[in-house]
């Protein structure tokens, strides 16, 4: 009996036989792996490394990938067919999901299905926070106190900026889990930060009495927490590799969060007449002056850590490794150094502390050394500079604000000189093949 003809195939059923869905799924996951790294807040080349893993578990050949800050591009190949898949993800910054994709990506076996790595990933996706929101509202305040104290603040600032903090780091939390506007719960959250500063002081001087001459230097630190600390450094990280497509945009983020900062203070500055002038050096006897401020050297970085969800055991080690290279960083300062000599030393230091004990403890390197390297931010006078152009102290201004670029460029320098010492990713410059073998 002759064969039956068969039916003619449609256009969609034609297009979906030459569809490589092998090729879609390993993509899926290659990309997928890449966005959950970058929506975690590190740096493109890292990013690359993770989707570079996992290119070579599912059998891909051939990957290349372009990294920005809120996309991945990849084209993968595989048996001579390529393809092409865009991820987006929102800028944001999550420690312990740096820590668990670093891990997942070195423990990938061989070869495995694509199907089964996607379940990796969504146990890593499915993790809860570290640490319960009341708690991240407490260290929060304590590092914003502890800030307050590095810059010369005394008790009664402390108190002030303990529960303004408090406050105003709830009500940042709430509006982003609302999904306001960024920059807008920026600088409300800044504005409200430095109003109620401004209104437990004046409790505290109703009841102790005169005001006092440290005022200004909780004013700053009330918002401190607000700083984009992760961006910025990772900026400086991506900058210094030449990766341009995701160091630029960075960097233009977290100008334009501290820009927002900046105009939230300034509202509460322009109304109540704060002067934004910085204080003198904390009076009293030697030992107790650097007891509290070694202490709050640990407490700032520590608190920081939390709230980037790094994991417990590496926040104490970030607050450590901050002590050692902060009292040297202030003793300079003590001493008559400049600011930004000051804190290039100190960044080394806490640069080349960090990559030896993440090597000693099996730590994720850049979850330690962000955090630590943010006790030397110049948070302060970033926002100074601001308060002074509006205030047409242009001197001010400009002094203020050359300071600040050259502390920044310090922090990123001492980071990048100690990566280089410390990791041959940085000290040479290596052609991408694309090849994952």
């Amino acid at each position: 009996m002759p064969d039956e003809p068969r039916p003619p195939i449609s256009e969609h059923e034609y297009e979906d036989q030459l569809e490589p869905t092998h090729l879609i799924r390993r993509s899926h996951v290659v990309v997928r792996a890449g966005t959950m790294m970058l929506g975690a807040g590190t740096s493109a080349l890292r990013v690359r490394e993770v989707m570079a893993a996992v290119a070579r578990t599912v059998g891909v050949q051939q990957i290349d990938a372009q990294v920005t800050f809120t996309q991945v591009v990849v084209t993968i190949g595989r048996r001579g067919i390529f393809r092409t898949q865009v991820g987006e993800t929102r800028p944001s910054v999550n420690a312990d999901r740096i820590a668990s994709l670093h891990r997942f990506s070195h423990d990938l076996p061989d070869r495995e299905r694509a199907i089964d790595v996607e379940a990796r990933l969504d146990a890593i996706e499915d993790s809860p926070r570290l640490y319960p929101a009341w708690l991240l509202v407490v260290l929060v305040a304590l590092a914003c106190a502890s800030v307050a104290v590095l810059s010369n603040g005394g008790w009664r600032e402390v108190l002030a900026v303990l529960p303004a903090s408090a406050i105003a780091y709830g009500l940042h939390r709430l509006l982003t889990r609302l999904q306001f506007n960024l920059l807008a719960v920026v600088l409300t959250s800044a504005a409200v930060a430095s109003a109620l500063y401004v209104a437990f002081a004046a409790l505290i001087t109703y009841a102790v009495g005169p005001p006092s001459d440290r005022f200004a230097a909780g004013f700053i630190c009330a918002s401190i927490f607000l700083i984009p600390g992760f961006p910025l450094v990772t900026a400086g990280l991506d900058l210094t590799r030449l990766d341009l497509d995701a160091g630029v945009p960075r960097l233009t983020y977290a100008a334009m969060v501290v820009l927002a900062i900046a105009i939230g203070v300034w509202l509460v500055a322009a109304v109540t007449g704060v002067s934004p002038v910085p204080v003198g050096q904390i009076e009293g006897h030697p030992a107790v002056v650097w007891a509290a401020l070694i202490i709050a050297s640990f407490f700032a970085v520590f608190g920081w850590a939390t709230m980037f969800n790094v994991p417990l055991g590496t926040a104490v080690a970030s607050g450590v490794v901050a002590i050692i290279g902060n009292v040297p960083r202030l003793l300079l300062l003590e001493n008559g150094v400049k600011p930004h000599v000051a804190t290039f030393v100190g960044c080394v230091i806490m640069g080349l502390g960090c990559a030896v004990v993440a090597s000693w403890f099996g730590m994720t390197k850049i979850i330690m050394t962000v955090p630590t390297l943010l006790v030397s931010i110049p948070g302060s006078s970033a926002l100074r500079t601001l308060i002074y152009f509006d205030q047409a102290d242009i001197n001010g201004a400009i002094e203020s604000g050359v300071s600040t670029v050259l502390v920044v460029v310090a922090m990123v320098a001492g980071l990048s000189g100690a990566r280089m010492l410390t990791d041959p990713e940085w000290t040479f410059t290596r052609p991408a093949t694309g090849r994952t073998h």
